[in-house]
């Protein structure tokens, strides 16, 4: 990625605040579709631990980021499936 988001956020508040980040970056038009969802897809697949509670979204996440923001989330992660057994052969 060569987008000016943080790749590593390390708390749930980190994370919500680059999920906005993107998010208002993808309304104003300073990137397109490809690059959110690539973006959402790295923070799914390195980071489920932080944006995933159980089979949905972190609580403090969704109440950070507000409901049409988790709207977007649900329409660019369509189709994703997070791995249960990380680490595992």
């Amino acid at each position: 990625m060569v987008y000016e988001f943080l790749k590593y956020p390390t708390t749930v508040v980190a994370m919500a605040a680059e999920i906005i980040r993107v998010a208002n970056d993808y309304n104003a038009r300073k990137i397109g579709n490809d690059e959110i969802r690539e973006v959402l897809l790295w923070y799914a697949t390195k980071h489920p631990d932080i944006l995933f509670q159980g089979a949905d979204y972190n609580r403090s996440i969704k109440k950070i980021i507000g409901i049409r923001r988790v709207r977007l989330l649900d329409a660019l992660l369509d189709g994703y499936q997070p791995t249960l057994f990380k680490g595992v052969k």
